[in-house]
């Protein structure tokens, strides 16, 4: 029983940070193939079951992209200037966001954390 218990309390946290990606962001990530890192703001709102989220750099709209959750992802297909890519981050519980993303043209995948402002 007390093992139920435990994965109640952990589904239930779970599910509260899934249905609380919406929020303003501080991001940090690595680039495909170890190309640099970098720092970004984003802001993720959401309308119906779809999510919009844009990607800040030193204060300029850089990427675009829609996403929906899907058990413990958050998906996300961006883009900017003609260029494309995907981003999957894992929901964690504390609110944060931990993603692997890649772009068009690219071979290999970056990271990107981002935690809530």
């Amino acid at each position: 029983m007390r093992t139920v218990v435990l994965l109640v309390s952990t589904c239930a946290l779970a599910a509260a940070a899934f249905g609380d990606v919406v929020g303003e962001y501080q991001g940090s990530g690595t680039n495909p193939g170890g190309q640099g890192s970098y720092t970004c703001d984003v802001a993720i709102t959401k309308s119906g079951d779809v999510y919009a989220v844009q990607w800040f750099f030193d204060g300029e709209l850089g990427y675009e992209g829609v996403g929906i959750v899907k058990d413990d992802l958050f998906c996300v297909g961006y883009t900017s200037s003609g260029s494309y890519g995907v981003v999957v981050y894992e929901v964690k519980a504390d609110g944060s966001l931990d993603g692997t993303w890649t772009g068009a043209g690219a071979t290999n995948v970056g990271t990107e954390k981002l935690k809530r402002k």
